[in-house]
């Protein structure tokens, strides 16, 4: 169990076992539905709209420098620059402002659209808010990641102490009566939580201004209402997996640095041959070790959501996208 625990700290489990799964996927499906139908799939961008096009490429990319820029970070602060007794917070937001630059780039795209008059005005048959084409499952799921980010925040900085610059970046753990000086370790205190609560909700209210904003915008023709349904749909799912992959990469970074107090640790006085060691252990060590096991666990998850949503958004090859006289005539 010790060596697990250990195994469980290790930065790029989570990366090693998401391509494990991801194998293990493609394995399932090549024996389970035959060689000819692995590589099948629904390209949904060739029934879209041509100016949805765009958007879905820009949600695609987000995804994949989600991904890259989480890996350049990781490489960057652990083999180009020494950031000793430095509050490295960016770490866990890395993630989080890739994804509201991506939504902040999706937003334009559509305001920018937004302002050309539809071909013939559509009727609204229903009143349209940001929940209309929004997965409800995905909405609900990083409204409770934003819920835990903010539980996480409040515990972990209300249990870190202050250094002697006054930067609330330990964890004290005391031997219980005695005089010794207590451990000290890094971990998510308030200099590290308030800077990406923030992030996270930055994130968070760029995610529902993109959704608001791709739901209420007129559609362009009325006899194609039920595409662009289809086509905004698949948008605001690319908006959430990708908000929510973002919280989960960096919430999976704090469990990791709480997982510091887990605890006990055995300290002895040297000099003293008599001296029997102190344990010293946290109040909510169980919690600190829970936090060490689902880092990894919520990373994957992150992973697995970002590669599904650029395979999802990302058409595997360019097609001339029908023009809206032709879906017109079609119609008629």
């Amino acid at each position: 169990m010790e060596n697990l625990g250990m195994l469980s700290t290790m930065p790029l489990l989570a990366p090693i076992l998401t391509v494990l799964l991801l194998v293990a996927y493609g394995l399932f499906r090549r024996f389970s539905r035959g060689k000819g139908q692995l590589g099948s799939r629904t390209d949904h961008a060739l029934t879209s709209p041509a100016e949805y096009g765009f958007e879905r490429r820009t949600l695609g990319i987000g995804a994949i420098a989600v991904i890259v820029l989480y890996f350049v970070e990781f490489v960057v602060r652990g083999y180009v620059f020494n950031f000793y007794n430095t509050v490295d917070w960016w770490r866990y937001a890395t993630p989080l402002i890739a994804a509201g630059l991506t939504l902040g780039v999706l937003l334009l795209q559509i305001a920018s659209r937004k302002t050309v008059a539809p071909a013939r005005p559509v009727v609204a048959t229903a009143r349209r808010t940001w929940l209309s084409f929004g997965p409800r499952a995905g909405i609900a799921g990083t409204g409770v990641l934003v819920a835990a980010f903010v539980a996480t925040t409040l515990a972990a900085g209300a249990a870190s102490s202050p250094d002697d610059r006054g930067r609330y970046i330990y964890i004290e753990l005391a031997a219980a009566n005695t005089t010794i000086d207590p451990l000290r370790f890094w971990f998510y205190g308030w200099a590290y939580g308030i800077p990406v609560i923030i992030c996270v909700g930055v994130l968070a209210i760029m995610a529902w201004l993109t959704l608001r904003a791709n739901a209420l915008r007129p559609f362009r023709v009325p006899e194609n209402a039920g595409t662009e349904r289809r086509a905004r749909g698949e948008i605001a799912a690319g908006i959430t997996s990708i908000s929510s992959a973002a919280m989960l990469l960096a919430l999976g970074g704090a469990f990791r640095l709480i997982n510091n107090a887990r605890g006990p640790w055995g300290l002895t006085i040297d000099g003293d041959p008599r001296s029997e060691p102190y344990e010293m252990t946290w109040h909510y060590a169980n919690l600190a070790a829970a936090a060490g096991w689902l880092a990894p666990l919520l990373e994957v998850a992150a992973f697995m959501l970002l590669l599904i949503a650029a395979r999802r958004l990302l058409p595997a090859h360019q097609r001339r996208q029908p023009s809206e006289n032709t879906v017109t005539a079609e119609v008629v």
